[in-house]
């Protein structure tokens, strides 16, 4: 009578084990890594137009959110690139802190001692103008006037804007670019040749009057701005 050997079957349990305790490893581990989280917020600027700021309201979600603004024959979205986080409280279990870092940070800044304001120009119809050396950013009792500016957009190898195959980049637009596709969002920036302001900088506008005009339109009036608090939670 022969013995029945029961070794293959012991292997074959074994496997099954050890792939069940890899799994449950790495399940653990995902959910570790995805209960790291954290949440960070500040001040940043927020664009109005008149005398009477906007409400100090809710948190907005988002640091680098912009403002809509609306004029006639063009949607403006604009936002300073001077986001400031006061603070930054990494958690674990989505719960305990471990870390906490109370420093006053500018989060981005695309050059050391400049100012990038970034527009989202949107005409309804063609005509308008863009000279971005004609903008004067108002800090304090100082005037600024723009060094130069760019569009943001995907190109070619030759430097031709391109809908795939390129990379996206910021691209000088010289003295003057007309926008002339209506409906087209357009993707802008101006640098000032002045360090970050704080977003609790007083007296701080821009004057967009010259430098980006139509002929069928009133120039465009000085856009203030105001404090407001942002926040935003990652993982």
């Amino acid at each position: 009578m022969g013995i029945k050997n029961d070794q293959p079957a012991g292997h074959a349990r074994a496997a099954v084990a050890g792939h069940r305790r890899r799994t449950l490893l790495c399940v653990l581990l995902t959910a570790a890594v995805a209960a790291c989280a954290g949440y960070r917020g500040g001040w940043k600027s927020v664009a109005y137009v008149g005398d009477i700021p906007p409400a100090r309201g809710s948190d907005d979600e988002g640091a680098s959110r912009p403002t809509t603004l609306h004029f006639p024959g063009l949607q403006l979205d604009i936002a300073l690139d001077n986001a400031l986080r006061t603070h930054d409280t990494q958690v674990v279990l989505f719960a305990l802190p471990v870390s906490v870092d109370p420093r006053a940070v500018f989060i981005k800044n695309n050059q050391p001692g400049k100012t990038r304001l970034f527009l989202t120009v949107t005409p309804t119809e063609a005509g308008y103008v863009f000279r971005p050396t004609q903008a004067i950013l108002h800090v304090g009792d100082q005037r600024v006037g723009g060094m130069a500016g760019y569009e943001f957009s995907m190109w070619d190898a030759a430097g031709q804007r391109v809908q795939q195959g390129g990379s996206w980049q910021h691209r000088p637009v010289g003295d003057a670019f007309t926008l002339a596709q209506a409906g087209h969002r357009y993707l802008l920036s101006i640098d000032f040749d002045i360090a970050t302001p704080s977003p609790e900088t007083p007296g701080l506008a821009v004057d967009l009057s010259a430098a980006l005009r139509s002929p069928h339109h009133p120039p465009l009036p000085r856009i203030r701005f105001a404090p407001g608090r942002w926040k935003e939670g990652y993982t």
